[in-house]
Formats: structure tokens, C-alpha cells, sequence
């Protein structure tokens, strides 16, 4: 996959001819290891704005009369795109409120209920997929920014439109739930999103509509169901699990009353991380999805302390029935401290309920970007910990060689409480 990213906060500058946007973004993969090379010709790139009701001023009348969209043209071999977007003559910066949308031309949207600058689950997901073969050579996740008395805010955002039934109290199941994640503006690649958070987020919310599949990743058979994500980075993985979850219980025939989210990461992982549970409890509303209650919450875990058993008082406070975590596999040096606090958790697990046979759960995604990833596999080994390939979801690039997304599900311990 590729990623529109901006590498500044967007400005508006003003001139004798009016005001104008000076808009600068790149095209990369979720590590800003390569550049968006395509092959076949240029893909031609939209700047939009996204919703009339966010300005004083009509939106589709902020660009200059007759124009809904600006469109450029991303080429092989570029690094950067500095955009520049005309807005109408008359306006003053000062008045400009809006959400601009950057998005591939080739990813337009079909249904008019999911906003622009959303990526359907369903362009994620190979076998979702429609006919449209640019869609099938990859995808390009767009990203929104959005001016506040024109001045830009400091990051951008993702929307991941789960699809129809996702939405809370939708007996009929035609609204579209769309949750959306705030990432840093700027080259660095932390507090982003990366490839297997994304993918598995949008195959979980896939798979509620399949009981066999959603089953072997969220075996629920009572009505509380409790999750811990580490390494959450700015939450996708985890806020999009809280807001499925009690589609997959209904999907194994089960209600779900009552269900915890727990993410936890570093410190510098926080801010990004509460924000972006703040937006998933506003569009799920105020905690409640489908008539569970579902508590989305943060907390830091240091797998180096974590690893020692030391944790804080939320992630300590319960006996977690699943694990979860997406892209965290790469760094080498940290993977005895990750293999050592999945084995803390369990064991404070089987202190919980006394009994040495407890089976603990983990689900860990991510995208193999080296060999020596594989140390992993040999410090679970060690742990007693086992492991199986649930599901390998293909992930092609344009113009480059594609890769996959693997899903395992780790276990240890023989009996479920």
C-alpha cells in the first residue's frame, strides 16, 4: 500500500491575486521507504473539499468559480507534490473553516454515503475488490486536513469506512460506520498508521459478516469480552476492534452486554492514542455500540517492565481474553521483552483464576519485512507459547512487487475461563 502524507501543516498564503492554499505531500509506503512509482502513467491525485457544513462559507464555493476539485498529476520518479490551490477572490483567510480531502482519482468513491477521502474496507480486501483493475494494482490511502480560521490544524487524518451494519442502532444496515485517525504531520514515521494495523482492522470488520471467521479470532462464548492491545501506536487496530465487537458476538449467537479496550504503547504514543479514542467513542456514541457497553481506554506499558510483570492499574485490573497487536514484530531487539510480557500477562491470567491450565489468546498481525523477524517464532517456542497462520491477506503495491499481511493467533495454557 501507499499513503498520502503531508510533510507540513498546509498554509494559506495570500497574494494581489488572492488566496491561495500552498499545499506540500508526498506518496510513500507506511515506512517512507519508497516513493509511489507508477509504472503504467501518472495517477492523477484529487484535493477536494470534504463537507459544506464546516464553513461560514459555502465549501464547494471556497475554490475558484466552476471547480469542485483541484486535480494534479503524481509521475514516476517524484518525491514530492507542491500543490498550490486557488481559492475563490473575496475570501479572507480568517473565514476559511474546511476539510480538504487528497485522494487518487482511481479510488472514487461509489457510494455517496461513505465521504470523500474515506478508504472502503472494501478496496483493502483483495476478494472485496470490485472490477475496477487500477483498485486491483494497489491502493493509496488518502488523508484530510481541515483549516480552523484558516489556520491548518497540526495533523492529518484517516478514514476507514467499515461498510454497512457497523453502525450503532442500524436495524437496517445501510449507514456506513466511518472511523477516522489522527496522524502526526511530517517525515517521521511514528504516530502513523502502518500496513498490518490497517489491513487487519478492515479484515476484522470483513469477517463479522462470517461466523467461522470471526470465530477463530474472537472466540466469544459470554457476554463480557475484554481486550489488551500493545504497541497500539495511534489506536487503529484496537478503536476498530471496540467498534465490531459486538457484531462478532452476534455473529457467534452471542449479546454482548459489556466489553473493555485497552490500548497501551509507549509515552510518546498517548496524546495521538486518547485523541483518536476520543473520536471513536464520539462517532460510536458515548460508549455505547449496538447496546454494549464498550470502554475504549489507554494506559503506557513499557514492554521492558511489562516483561518483569510490572504493569499499571488498568492493564493489571483484568484477566484479558484476548491480546491483540499489529506492526511490532520488526524491531528485533525489542521481541524478548514482547515474548516476555505475552508470558507475564498469562501468568497473571492463572493467578487470577487459580488454576495453571488457563488458556491465554493472542493475535498478532503483521507485514514480514526482514528474516530476522523470525527470532519471534523461536522465543515463543521457548515460552510454550504456539502458533498458527490464521490468514494471509495479499497486499499489492503499484508498481512495485507485492506483499502480504499475516494474521497468527498465538495460545498457551489448555482450558478456557
Amino acid at each position: 500500500m501507499h499513503y498520502v502524507r503531508l510533510l507540513r501543516p498546509a498554509k494559506i498564503q495570500s497574494s494581489t491575486e488572492g488566496l491561495t492554499i500552498s499545499l506540500l505531500f508526498t506518496i510513500t509506503t507506511d515506512l517512507g521507504d519508497s516513493f509511489l512509482c507508477p509504472e503504467d502513467g501518472p495517477i492523477d491525485i484529487i484535493v477536494a473539499p470534504v463537507d459544506p457544513a464546516a464553513s461560514p462559507v459555502d465549501s464547494a464555493s471556497v475554490l475558484l468559480r466552476g471547480k469542485q476539485v483541484c486535480k494534479y498529476k503524481w509521475k514516476a520518479g517524484m518525491r514530492i507534490l507542491d500543490a498550490k490551490v486557488k481559492l475563490r477572490p473575496g475570501l479572507k483567510k480568517e473565514t476559511v473553516n474546511c476539510k480538504f480531502a487528497i485522494y487518487p482519482a482511481q479510488q472514487r468513491l461509489r457510494d455517496t454515503s461513505t465521504p470523500l477521502g474515506a478508504l472502503p474496507v472494501a478496496d483493502v480486501l483483495p476478494w472485496r475488490v470490485d472490477t475496477n483493475g487500477k483498485i486491483r494494482m494497489g491502493v493509496i490511502m488518502p488523508a484530510t486536513f481541515e483549516f480552523v480560521n484558516g489556520i491548518c490544524a497540526p495533523v492529518s487524518v484517516r478514514t476507514l469506512a467499515l461498510g454497512p451494519g457497523h453502525y450503532i442502532n442500524d436495524s437496517g444496515g445501510g449507514r456506513i460506520l466511518n472511523l477516522q485517525f489522527e496522524e502526526e504531520i511530517g517525515e517521521s514515521i511514528a504516530r502513523h498508521i502502518w500496513d498490518a494495523g490497517l489491513v487487519t482492522s478492515a479484515y476484522l470488520a470483513d469477517a463479522c459478516s462470517s461466523p467461522e471467521s470471526i470465530r477463530e479470532l474472537f472466540p466469544i462464548e459470554r457476554e463480557r469480552f475484554n481486550v489488551l492491545e500493545l504497541g497500539s501506536g495511534v489506536g487503529i487496530l484496537g478503536i476498530t476492534i471496540a467498534s465490531v465487537l459486538p457484531k462478532a458476538a452476534a455473529a457467534q449467537g452471542q449479546t454482548l452486554i459489556e466489553a473493555k479496550v485497552l490500548l497501551t504503547d509507549l509515552d510518546e504514543a498517548e496524546e495521538r492514542a486518547r485523541s483518536n479514542i476520543a473520536r471513536g467513542k464520539a462517532t460510536l456514541g458515548l460508549g455505547s455500540v449496538d447496546g454494549a457497553d464498550v470502554a475504549i481506554e489507554y494506559e503506557n506499558l513499557d514492554w521492558d517492565e511489562g516483561c518483569d510483570d510490572r504493569f499499571g492499574p488498568l492493564a493489571a485490573a483484568t484477566p484479558w481474553d484476548l491480546v491483540v497487536l499489529s506492526d511490532c514484530t520488526y524491531n528485533v531487539d525489542s521481541l524478548p521483552s514482547l515474548v516476555g510480557t505475552l508470558s507475564a500477562l498469562h501468568a497473571a491470567k492463572e493467578q487470577h483464576y487459580g488454576a495453571e491450565a488457563v488458556k491465554s489468546s493472542v493475535l498478532l498481525a503483521t507485514k514480514p519485512r526482514h528474516s530476522s523477524e523470525q527470532a519471534l517464532f523461536g522465543l515463543l517456542k521457548d515460552q510454550s507459547w504456539m502458533y498458527r497462520v490464521v490468514k494471509e491477506i495479499p497486499l499489492p503495491k503499484i508498481g512495485e512487487e507485492d506483499e502480504v499481511v499475516q494474521i497468527y493467533i498465538l495460545e498457551r495454557g489448555g482450558r478456557v475461563v
